[in-house]
């Protein structure tokens, strides 16, 4: 078996699982080979029915045969048979990869003899090699080495080549750098554009010699992906002197896009860069991966690695040669140089430093400086004077009570700040992409909390505790827990109920609050939280707009919508309510593993797949997804950080989608929420800092002072909205008037609106173009921190959006509306005929009398207050009583099953 296991090497070096038969040639030598072993001609006729000669005369007879070179070796494949892959025989027949990095070198001589001893087949019984002509035969080493075969592809015709440096004429000892063809087809003008801007940058040729690195800010769904490919491939490639300018490039990236950037690395070069990619390694795999890419005798051009591993083995790239090229996604991880991961980043020799964010700026101009200095060293000097000859003019200037002095101040700092950092900063925003996808609307819906929520903002606003928050100086883990306690509030009081139950330190301030909740919504025995036969969902303003809104959904569009909140138990309410509703759905939180999350995202985007809504954690995948599946998207509620919301917002427009896009906010009414998205507001006005073309009109100060911005723990319960009450909004004033004395005529003399005015066509869509008063219509093209000129709804009929429309019920209390144009004639959502509406609407009418009308009665019920905390003289009585689950039912209220709530998980941050 040994010599034939060699016989079978012998013919194919590489693949030892495929059988071999033997056949002699038609020759008089093996025919009367034949006949003397066998006998006559009828014996050799026996012989060919009869079982196989014994293995010892068949071995003798095909050495016999292969001495004299009468033998055929012909190939009968096995593997192919059993290896269910597409082009199964190709794949079998591909060679293997040489087991060390650096294929078959001098230090493996030992490897190579032995891998080759099994090419020199020796017969048995022959003191020779065989002389067997094996014409599949490989040469590993070579193999191992070779580059992959390149498709020469020409321009299309019309596409100009993108030069990125074409040396003078007296210049011999430079040569041309161009972006291959085989990206430059790809590439769309704004592209191109930032291709060019950042290979000035990283290669020196600015004239400022502080400048080596640059930042790509462009807004989301840009393409910055793109075109930090395509530059690095240049790079990988070509050089002023003809030599490749980088050898080695570091990628770092938030660990769930490892596996996305070495997907479109792939997607747009193929196998040409030679790239590792650590993501769920164990270590000994990132350790032997980053050790073989450091090395000096790796062929490896390119390492895509996490932040947080980077960190942990950041020791091993201290050569000077391990890097020529860093790219940091995401890089607004950067923004506190304290941290340990930029400290390891900027320990790099590496100076060329691309960072890639479509939200530089955050917070603050502190965070902007980090990224700045991170970028280019010393560019901005060191922190202090930034702070002093920067920061604090420009903060000054932008306040409300700013003397004309510090606004003039301000502005000339600003002015100077933007032209030196635009030297190695591109943003453009995402009105580009307006050109390449449909139109799409954006809504913030204010909500109205429902009396339950009411008593329990106002008794916690009041609590001994938090009003000494507010008075003394207390640790600022304690204030953020009491405003994530107010937010979790706003959400669903059953957020509150959880942390009660659990006893974790944030129920200071909600003591003795038990007693508020219906006691329909526990189980009698055991106390446990039931649901209430589902009507848990009517217990929240938001949550009760948003049941009606998916309802509507289901039954009247093909649609899909991603919902998105900043809380776990958030979350499991919305997977309660699709469960309870039988909605498909998908979910990706922080528990999903890296492996998985793509898998979900390819399911929503899978048109055949029976998927309705996808959940989103804002905190792990509010970054780089791709969820053109789903062309409507609400943010349930607002972070500190408008980057996160402005990230989470672009997940659905993006490049592919085909359909209308309505994306919606939540706020609470009078809340704390519409202070934070206050607070965004003001953060955004910062952007204008970087932004190339700044005119006169764009100065624009904060709407709010400090002090009002620092006014979290109050609660206006008597207005629509406090951000428009706060805005003084001239527009809005009249129509207000005659909303409060006519209500019923509000739309009797309509100020007509012309086609034009109706951006990407929502109005006309809706039945509402013709009915919008000025107030109603947004003021040309409004950039979206703006609000005062997006369009100002007080009633649901003139809302641009037939599904918010029938959904806003009582609940809501005042939109604001901003349509965005689009070229790409969009998709039209289908709609549903009555016989093919789905959901619980035709339940309706069956169960209308299933549920009882509820009351919120207590033995113990505390007085109600005003927002100044003064006593209303009155107990909490019949209003509050009969008006949270008196239940005149909206669509989609009815439930098909009855499910019980029991996933108690807390949050961390709330402690």
């Amino acid at each position: 078996m040994d010599d034939e296991d060699e016989a079978v090497s012998v013919s194919d070096p590489t693949d030892s699982g495929e059988e071999f038969t033997c056949e002699s040639e038609n020759d008089p030598d093996y025919k009367s080979s034949t006949s003397d072993n066998d006998g006559d001609d009828k014996d050799v006729k026996r012989r060919a029915i009869s079982p196989a000669p014994p293995h010892q005369d068949r071995k003798s007879e095909n050495v016999d045969a292969l001495l004299r070179g009468n033998l055929v070796v012909k190939r009968q494949s096995l593997l192919p048979r059993v290896y269910s892959v597409t082009d199964s025989a190709a794949s079998v027949r591909k060679p293997f990869k040489p087991p060390c990095s650096n294929g078959y070198c001098n230090n493996n001589e030992q490897l190579t003899r032995r891998l080759w001893a099994r090419k020199r087949f020796v017969p048995w019984g022959s003191t020779r090699p065989a002389l067997v002509s094996i014409t599949n035969r490989l040469n590993v080493s070579e193999a191992a080495e070779k580059d992959v075969v390149e498709e020469i592809v020409e321009l299309p015709p019309g596409v100009e080549p993108l030069l990125l440096w074409q040396p003078d004429e007296l210049d011999c000892n430079s040569t041309i750098i161009a972006v291959e063809p085989l990206l430059v087809k790809f590439l769309r003008p704004h592209q191109r554009e930032g291709v060019q801007f950042m290979f000035e940058c990283v290669s020196g040729s600015l004239s400022s010699a502080n400048i080596n690195g640059c930042i790509l800010a462009d807004d989301m769904g840009l393409g910055k992906t793109l075109q930090s490919i395509t530059l690095l491939y240049t790079l990988l490639r070509q050089g002023f002197d003809g030599k490749a300018m980088v050898k080695k490039a570091i990628i770092v990236t938030p660990t769930s896009l490892v596996n996305n950037w070495e997907a479109e690395i792939e997607k747009w070069v193929g196998e040409r860069v030679k790239l590792v990619a650590l993501c769920e390694s164990t270590r000994d795999d990132v350790v032997s991966g980053i050790d073989s890419f450091v090395s000096p005798r790796s062929h490896l051009q390119v390492l895509i690695v996490s932040y947080e591993t980077f960190r942990m083995h950041s020791s091993k790239f201290t050569q000077s040669e391990s890097c020529d090229l860093l790219i940091c996604d995401e890089a607004h991880r950067l923004k506190n140089d304290q941290t340990l991961t930029n400290r390891a980043l900027a320990g790099l020799s590496c100076k060329r430093r691309i960072l890639l964010s479509g939200t530089p700026m955050q917070n603050d101009l502190e965070e902007f400086y980090a990224m700045v200095n991170f970028t280019n060293p010393g560019v901005l000097g060191d922190a202090a004077y930034f702070r002093r000859y920067y920061e604090m003019p420009i903060i000054c200037g932008r306040e409300p009570t700013a003397t004309e002095e510090e606004k003039k101040l301000g502005t000339e700092r600003s002015a100077e700040l933007s032209a030196k950092v635009n030297q190695f900063i591109l943003r453009r925003t995402n009105a580009l992409l307006s050109n390449h996808l449909p139109p799409k609307i954006i809504e913030v819906v204010c909500c109205k909390l429902t009396p339950l929520q009411s008593v329990l903002y106002n008794h916690f606003i009041h609590s001994k505790n938090v009003k000494r928050a507010i008075t003394e100086d207390m640790k600022q883990s304690k204030i953020l827990a009491y405003i994530t306690a107010l937010k979790k509030l706003c959400n669903h009081p059953k957020l509150i109920y959880d942390t009660i139950r659990s006893g974790s330190p944030g129920t200071s301030g909600f003591e003795d609050c038990l007693r508020f909740f219906p006691p329909e919504m526990f189980s009698g025995r055991s106390g446990s939280w039931t649901g209430g036969d589902g009507t848990w969902v009517e217990l929240s303003g938001k949550m009760h707009v948003l049941a009606r809104l998916l309802a509507h959904l289901q039954q009247r569009t093909n649609d899909r919508i991603v919902l998105v909140s900043n809380y776990t138990q958030t979350l499991d309410l919305f997977a309660q309510l699709c469960r309870e509703r039988r909605y498909p759905f998908l979910r990706l939180d922080g528990t999903t593993s890296i492996s998985k999350r793509q898998k979900l995202v390819n399911r929503f985007n899978d048109p055949s797949k029976d998927e309705f809504a996808f959940l989103l954690s804002s905190k792990a995948g509010g970054c780089g997804l791709n969820l053109i599946g789903g062309n409507r998207l609400i943010l349930f509620d607002p972070d500190w950080n408008p980057a996160n919301d402005k990230q989470a917002a672009a997940r659905v427009w993006r490049d592919g989608q085909k359909k209308r896009v309505y994306i919606y906010r939540f706020l609470s009414t009078g809340t704390i929420e519409e202070k934070v998205y206050q607070r965004q507001m003001s953060k955004e006005g910062l952007q204008k800092v970087i932004q190339q073309e700044q005119s006169e009109s764009d100065v624009q100060g904060n709407l709010l002072s400090t002090e009002d911005l620092r006014d979290l723990f109050t609660f206006h319960e008597n207005v629509r909205s406090e951000i428009h009450e706060k805005m003084s909004c001239n527009r809005c004033q009249q129509n207000e008037m005659e909303v409060d004395e006519k209500p019923e005529t509000s739309f009797a003399s309509p100020l007509c609106q012309s086609d034009d005015e109706d951006i990407g066509g929502f109005a006309s869509i809706s039945g509402c173009l013709h009915k919008l008063k000025s107030s109603e219509k947004q003021v040309g093209t409004p950039k979206e921190e703006d609000l005062n000129n997006w369009g100002h709804h007080f009633f649901p009929k003139s809302i641009p959006d037939t599904i918010l429309q029938a959904s806003a019920g009582d609940e809501v209390s005042f939109v604001f509306t901003n349509q965005v144009s689009g070229k790409l004639v969009p998709v039209e959502s289908a709609v549903r005929s009555k016989t093919e509406e789905v959901g619980p609407k035709n339940q309706l009418n069956s169960k209308e009398n299933v549920f009882r009308k509820s009351t919120l009665s207590s033995q113990n019920q505390a007085p109600l207050l005003s927002s100044n905390g003064v006593h209303n003289g009155s107990r909490l009585p019949n209003p509050f009583k009969l008006v949270v689950l008196t239940h005149k039912l909206s669509p989609g209220n009815q439930l098909p099953l009855k499910r019980s709530f029991t996933d108690n998980k807390i949050d961390d941050d709330f402690e």
